[in-house]
């Protein structure tokens, strides 16, 4: 018997009339624009996860945003069923998953009650991988580790706009390796609020999609 939808390890871009199914838990969503269009509404973004831990990008642009924006919510499992495939070449890339998944004016979008796909998936990338990576800095990773050392919150102005940053430090669980992490904006507030209210003399940290950089840590 055939299955009822497939997994995301069988998805490929080899048969354009494919249909394609899968079952999924959005673990994250972000809204992004390419373009300083105000006509349109971002593309948004998604990272979707499998029962078998596979994780895959999809997409809806500006056109059909208005189809999909209120059926979509992060941590909620779906049925999707009728996307498009084409070779993930974006700038940055949330999965190692060749492909990416883009929703169309036909896609049918079912929300599921399936408490066997994890709520976050994540795909821990141990320390002495990133720091031996030279080359490839396009793909966003997760990391784990225990606080050791932060920064202060820095504060400047780009094109007229406040920007706020962080840098902390943190070692791998087993030890004796370190990693210089950036927190951004909100992430920094949070962070630094966290301290505040919780006390205490060591911290571990989860840092989901995070890109690799050579100089100043992430």
């Amino acid at each position: 018997m055939a299955s009822r939808y497939d997994l995301i390890c069988n998805v490929n871009g080899g048969s354009e009339h494919k249909i394609w199914r899968i079952k999924v838990r959005v673990i994250r969503l972000w809204r992004s624009s390419y373009f300083k269009d105000n006509n349109n509404k971002p593309m948004i973004e998604l990272v979707v996860l499998d029962e078998q831990g596979g994780r895959i990008q999809c997409t809806v642009k500006s056109i059909h945003v208005y189809l999909f924006e209120n059926s979509i919510n992060e941590g909620n499992v779906y049925m999707l069923e009728n996307l498009s495939v084409a070779v993930n070449s974006g700038k940055y890339k949330p999965t190692m998953h060749e492909f990416r998944m883009f929703f169309k004016r036909e896609t049918r979008v079912t929300v599921v009650e399936d408490s066997s796909i994890p709520l976050y998936g994540f795909s821990f990338v141990p320390f002495v991988e990133i720091l031996n990576e030279t080359k490839d800095d396009r793909r966003l990773v997760d990391v784990l580790g225990v606080v050791t050392g932060k920064g202060n919150l820095i504060e400047f102005k780009k094109e007229g706009k406040p920007c706020n940053y962080v840098v902390i430090e943190l070692e791998n669980i087993e030890g004796g390796l370190k990693l210089r992490c950036t927190l951004w904006e909100d992430y920094a507030f949070m962070f630094l609020k966290h301290l505040e209210d919780h006390p205490s003399e060591s911290y571990g940290v989860v840092l989901q999609f995070v890109k690799m950089k050579n100089f100043k840590g992430f």
